[in-house]
């Protein structure tokens, strides 16, 4: 195949070239922490809303059992599989971050496992593909946003598709040629806007699934010859042209390109399962609730000022609607009442019946909201607690635990893992949590995939 002038022809190039065997230890480190997390976020979401039905349209969908659906017996063809567990693995937004919105491990690790079973991979092999996914889009994702912030409107979550496309490509051992037709069809997929996010639609969660599966197809489809867009990143139509905010930097997609592996430096580990850009007011009033509870609510006045990005997304009234595990999670009114009233926020705090809690709604509802057009930090916010005669209570919140400014240590994600899993509505998962833990500790020197499979599925 020869190159066609697009930049991404250099970064295929290295996909190619980089052998598992080059990838240093802590880079392995921290592929073994995003399968981690994915599974307890997935464990935490397994009968969110919206789940059910994409795993019967799964199903129906399916017409062989190439790949298990986590947590029970079934399997299903690769692409369907990995579709339900991105969904389940994204419905309450409890999954890793890379600004500004894209997640990765929510679909990257559901492709990785599904077509780990295609191809009989080694454990060294998973982690190698998930780390040479996530720097090629992560180098993609720095380009676009070296002069700008958001992608003009759409989801940023379409980086996944050059992820899982990458990481598919590598399982199934794709011939050059095909990987680049593989990313091509990716691309072309395109997934999901901002707008789910400001309507609180159950898309949110679904796209994701549609990332996973759409990546794993494109690779399919790439092996039985069918051809994708090439010009992918520079093309008159390409990513960089439809979705940068200005100019990319082409230069950050080359930067010890195959010795650095991007990923870890711009991860955020999600302590609570909401929006990441509320992790900071979450932490913020946590700390401040001792004093917050002795206040008389009746005669407060709340205020919360907060960055153009936090009112954009989670800024709108708190109105609990028949998607109210959603509304509570893009909720920066509800993050600060569920944080104020009951001291916690674990993914039972955002269920349907606490997202609808009188008392915190009605406290989220007293919340004005203004937006301070100068803050940068997407998750700086200001609460002000005023009541008359006392001098009033200012919480200043940014950096929310979790983000690389302010990482969560692996001890966190263990501990995330584990309650994760204590409330998870998949007794399979819930009784396997230690077994689960070793597995993916050993993954490295695994010769297959098969013992973290019995143990994540082990009812098969």
């Amino acid at each position: 195949m020869q190159p066609i002038n697009d930049p991404v022809d250099i970064l295929l190039e290295a996909t190619q070239r980089i052998d598992a065997a080059m990838l240093p230890a802590k880079v392995l480190a921290f592929q073994r922490m995003r399968i981690l997390d994915n599974l307890a976020c997935l464990a935490a979401g397994y009968d969110a809303a919206g789940t059910d039905a994409a795993l019967a349209l799964a199903r129906q969908w399916s017409g062989c059992d190439q790949a298990c659906v986590i947590g029970s017996n079934l399997r299903l063809a690769a692409p369907q599989a990995a579709f339900v567990n991105a969904v389940r693995s994204r419905a309450l937004d409890y999954c890793d971050v890379v600004s500004p919105g894209w997640h990765p491990s929510s679909s990257d690790v559901p492709v990785a496992l599904a077509c780990a079973q295609l191809g009989g991979t080694t454990g060294r092999d998973i982690l190698a593909a998930l780390a040479v996914g996530q720097d090629f889009a992560q180098r993609i994702n720095q380009a676009a946003q070296s002069n700008g912030f958001f992608y003009k409107g759409f989801d940023s979550n379409i980086l996944g598709l050059f992820s899982g496309a990458v990481i598919a490509a590598r399982l199934l051992r794709l011939a050059p040629a095909e990987c680049a037709h593989a990313v091509g069809l990716a691309f072309d997929f395109g997934i999901g806007t901002f707008q789910h996010y400001q309507d609180k639609s159950l898309a949110v969660r679904i796209s994701q699934g549609l990332v996973a599966r759409h990546a794993i197809e494109a690779a399919q489809l790439a092996a039985l010859g069918i051809s994708g867009p090439r010009r992918v990143l520079n093309g008159e139509n390409g990513f960089f042209n439809l979705y940068a905010p200005e100019d990319a930097d082409l230069s950050k997609l080359t930067e010890e390109l195959g010795v650095s592996f991007l990923g870890e430096e711009v991860t955020c580990f999600k302590r609570y399962p909401h929006c990441s850009i509320l992790l900071a007011l979450t932490d913020a009033v946590l700390a401040a609730r001792g004093e917050l509870m002795t206040m008389d609510l009746e005669r407060c006045d709340v205020r919360l000022e907060m960055s153009p990005a936090m009112y954009m997304v989670c800024g709108a009234r708190y109105v609990p609607t028949d998607t109210a595990q959603i509304d509570a999670q893009f909720s920066a009114c509800y993050i600060a009442a569920n944080a104020w009233l009951r001291g916690q926020a674990t993914p039972r705090e955002f269920s349907a019946e606490y997202a609808c809690d009188p008392a915190v709604v009605n406290l989220a509802q007293r919340i004005q909201v203004e937006r301070v057009d100068n803050w940068e930090r997407f998750d700086q916010c200001r609460l002000t607690v005023s009541r008359p005669g006392y001098t009033p209570k200012i919480i200043e919140a940014a950096y929310g635990k979790g983000w690389p400014e302010n990482p969560l240590e692996p001890a966190d994600l263990v501990v995330k893992f584990r309650q994760c899993l204590r409330q998870s509505a998949c007794e399979p998962l819930r009784c396997n949590t230690n077994e689960i833990i070793q597995r993916i500790d050993a993954l490295e020197n695994a010769p297959s995939v098969a013992a973290l499979l019995s143990a994540i599925c082990p009812t098969i």
